[in-house]
């Protein structure tokens, strides 16, 4: 018995080797590691993120990368579940809230891989850091950001005798008094269809005002996320946004037709992505300005934009995915992709920069979203956040179609919001 139980054993230990061995010859790194990269940019920002992604193909004969235009941010965040259910997802994409698909599942792997020495983490914007985070843990890295700025008609703001150069508003309130004058003194091309301001991300512009009146938009309790958006501070901004529509200075549910309104010449003002800057200076019919967003309390601006994101779960697909990332973020890399974008560079050692210091001195526009930076924060990412959006236009259509007050609209969109969350 003795005997045979040490056959057994021995047995079982060389067939344990055996298969180690194999499990060992399985895990070795294929020559050449090969990624699906999808990304969700175009025009200028698409191009230049194609040069830098085709650099680094060129320079590592151990990566090959297959690089797809996903569509539009709405299209890529649709084909990215799509893959996911199918698992056929990419590897690494550049997306917006793409830390809903790692963080919204338990991927946090993220963490680990900003501490790489190389990286140097601490050289990123805190603000733009946490627009990486789902639920307060980084779950993906920033890469093209923005935030809204206040664009102008300088033809339109001559005509109404209005220098925003020397006197910009500091606050909501005295931007109201200047787009009225802008209304009643600037139609310059004399179109019925003529306003003082509109923007072309209500939503996005909205969560920017709640911030700047103290309120957090969404807040944890005791483990799960709330809305306080309907709370008295984000009533208060409701009520100014539906003072805009009722002195006619800013067109109910028109938000869709801001961009062309406004490169048409009738619209005075606009709330746009910093990245208009590259798509529009030069090539407008009329002189572009641009000033600083105003504020209520304070003069904070929620960020947006995309960030990178490695979906695969394969290790060496994973490093290889990593290594694509960090190329990208490099100092000189971003810093070049930013200028050339109108997207913000996401390394503080790049204001430093002479590139960037004779940027900044060549391009005022650019300049002023620069100038937000120190104020910029990232709202809550969260796994209901899309939905909550969709709700926040609901309750904004509501409000500027006079279809509910102000309390009643947010409220709705608050209910909405909790009941999606239990």
């Amino acid at each position: 018995m003795k005997k045979a139980t040490v056959f057994v054993l021995m047995l079982a230990l060389s067939m344990s080797l055996v298969f180690a061995q194999g499990s060992k010859e399985k895990a070795v790194r294929p020559e050449v590691v090969k990624l699906q990269v999808w990304y969700a940019i175009s025009g200028a920002s698409g191009e230049q993120f194609l040069a830098l992604a085709k650099a680094f193909d060129a320079a590592r004969s151990d990566i090959e990368l297959e690089l797809t235009y996903s569509g539009s941010y709405a299209d890529t965040a649709t084909k990215v579940s799509a893959a996911m259910l199918s698992g056929d997802a990419p590897d690494t994409a550049i997306m917006a809230a793409g830390q809903l698909y790692t963080g919204g599942r338990g991927d946090y792997s993220m963490e680990a891989l900003v501490k790489d020495p190389s990286f140097n983490v601490n050289d990123i914007f805190k603000g733009m850091l946490e627009y990486g985070m789902f639920e307060g843990r980084i779950a993906a890295v920033p890469y093209g950001i923005s935030s809204q700025v206040l664009y102008y008609n300088k033809n339109i703001t001559d005509k109404a005798g209005l220098d925003l150069e020397k006197n910009p508003p500091a606050t909501w309130a005295e931007f109201y008094q200047i787009a009225k004058t802008a209304m009643e003194k600037g139609n310059v091309n004399n179109s019925a269809d003529f306003y003082g301001f509109d923007t072309s991300d209500g939503v996005w512009l909205f969560k920017s005002m709640l911030g700047q009146n103290g309120n957090e938009v969404v807040r944890k309790v005791n483990g799960r996320v709330q809305p306080v958006y309907q709370e008295t501070s984000g009533v208060e901004v409701g009520k100014f946004w539906k003072s805009l529509i009722d002195a006619n200075l800013m067109p109910a549910g028109q938000h869709n037709n801001a961009e062309k309104k406004f490169l048409a010449g009738n619209l005075a003002f606009i709330a746009a992505s910093s990245n208009r800057v590259a798509r529009w200076q030069g090539n407008t019919n009329f002189k572009l300005g641009a000033i600083m967003m105003p504020g209520f309390k304070n003069r904070s601006i929620a960020l947006g934009g995309n960030v990178g994101v490695i979906l695969t779960e394969d290790t060496f697909k994973r490093d290889a995915s990593w290594e694509l990332l960090k190329y990208l973020l490099e100092e000189k890399n971003h810093t070049s992709f930013a200028l050339s974008t109108g997207y913000l560079p996401v390394r503080k050692s790049a204001q430093n920069g002479e590139v960037v210091k004779e940027a900044l001195a060549a391009n005022p526009l650019y300049k002023i979203a620069f100038d937000q930076l120190d104020n910029a924060w990232a709202y809550y990412h969260f796994s209901e956040m899309g939905t909550m959006d969709s709700f926040f236009w609901y309750a904004l259509d509501e409000i500027e179609k006079n279809v509910s007050t102000v309390e009643v609209a947010l409220q709705k969109a608050a209910d909405s919001l909790v009941k999606e969350i239990e």
